[in-house]
């Protein structure tokens, strides 16, 4: 038998150009790379730290007066009531709020001007609103019960995916995922999602999905709440506490030194500066406040009658112009009383006081006038830039 020898062929390797050759890989790229591959491992292996997260949020989470709430309708005010507002600032209008209107029914019958008092100081009234039409169609469409599936809770007024997902969750224990800036933040650097890399869309879909894999499994809203809490104390934005976190051993960022690299940062809005002319009408120890329309830039409830400023245009005339065609009333509009400035999301209000006096027509006669004391304004639901101007005016 005759053995045949297999001779390897060598290949020739030709040297390629420079600009033939492949860039570099940064830092970044490897890390987005690692997290490719290990997209789908990682996410077994933190379903199984589950219960290590549980464990965790059980043993320290916070004393807040929604937690532990066994009533679907207390959930979902303080949902709305924590939606773009800090925690500390919810914890005393929470309970007022629930001894004045303890539930559904409750908040139903009452009046919207009752309820946007309830609220005042809370600022984005809004969400109050939606609370108050949510309320009414509960009664009207679900028996007075609060739907328990987050596809149902979303035909609600001013509720998203999000807070659709923390209320089935919590209050229904249905297993929803959330993604609010706190679980973004954990789920980017736990798994190494880099928005920089995938683009914001490809980002937002590949944390939903995961919130959504590990919140299948043992009380789905504790495991929510446990996201929300160590993105809010431990995994913290700048300076986060690694050594404290319950899942540090299986973090992404954590291993890659990428925690502060990790979430990308999001494009901030720009921010609009707009000009705005606010009249200071008083009399006897009162103010005259106007329920604002949409063409009112200080978008309280009742604020100082104000109005939008083109280019160089002088605010005594464009508010002269707005008590007559609104409101059919004649004032006098006199000196500058001062100038500020007030930040409502990206607008940036540079707002000009004027003092003025009626001269013709009466407030009582128009309901989107009042005449308020100016001692109890704080009982009434005005912005935070009608509190300036009347500071600045006073």
């Amino acid at each position: 038998m005759v053995r045949r020898r297999h001779r390897r062929r060598l290949r020739r390797v030709v040297p390629r150009t420079r600009a033939e050759r492949p860039p570099r890989r940064t830092a970044t790229d490897r890390i987005d790379a690692a997290s490719r591959s290990g997209f789908r491992n990682r996410t077994v292996t933190v379903r199984h730290r589950r219960g290590a997260l549980l464990r965790w949020y059980r043993a320290h989470r916070r004393d807040l007066p929604w937690r532990g709430a066994a009533d679907p309708y207390a959930i979902w005010v303080s949902e709305i009531m924590l939606q773009q507002t800090q925690v500390k600032t919810v914890r005393p209008y929470y309970t007022a709020f629930l001894e004045r209107f303890p539930n559904i029914a409750a908040l139903a019958a009452a009046a919207e001007d009752d309820v946007l008092a309830q609220w005042t100081g809370l600022g984005y009234y809004r969400r109050a609103r939606s609370l108050h039409r949510g309320a009414r169609e509960i009664l009207r469409l679900h028996g007075g019960r609060l739907p328990s599936d987050a596809a149902t809770l979303r035909t609600l007024p001013g509720i998203g995916r999000y807070t659709a997902g923390a209320i089935a969750s919590i209050a229904f224990d249905r297993a929803e995922p959330i993604l609010d800036g706190n679980v973004r933040r954990v789920l980017a650097r736990w798994f190494g999602v880099d928005g920089a890399k995938l683009g914001k869309g490809e980002e937002e879909k590949r944390l939903w999905e995961l919130a959504d894999r590990l919140v299948h499994g043992a009380a789905p809203g504790d495991l929510n709440q446990a996201l929300m809490e160590l993105g809010a104390t431990i995994c913290l934005p700048r300076e986060p506490i690694c050594p404290a976190c319950p899942v540090r051993n299986a973090c992404f960022a954590r291993a890659h030194d990428a925690v502060g690299r990790l979430p990308s940062a999001t494009p901030r809005k720009k921010s609009v500066t707009v000009r705005v002319g606010v009249a200071v009408i008083r009399r006897a120890g009162k103010v005259l406040l106007e329920r604002p329309d949409a063409t009112n830039p200080l978008r309280g409830t009742w604020d100082l009658p104000a109005v939008e400023l083109d280019g160089s245009g002088f605010a005594t005339e464009a508010l002269t112009r707005r008590f007559d065609q609104r409101h059919r009333v004649a004032v006098t509009m006199g000196a500058c009383l001062g100038r500020t400035t007030h930040g409502i999301l990206h607008r940036r209000l540079k707002l000009e006081a004027h003092g003025g006096t009626l001269r013709r027509g009466r407030v009582g006669e128009s309901k989107n006038l009042t005449w308020v004391a100016l001692d109890s304004l704080g009982n009434h639901p005005v912005s935070g830039a009608t509190h300036k101007v009347l500071q600045l005016a006073t």
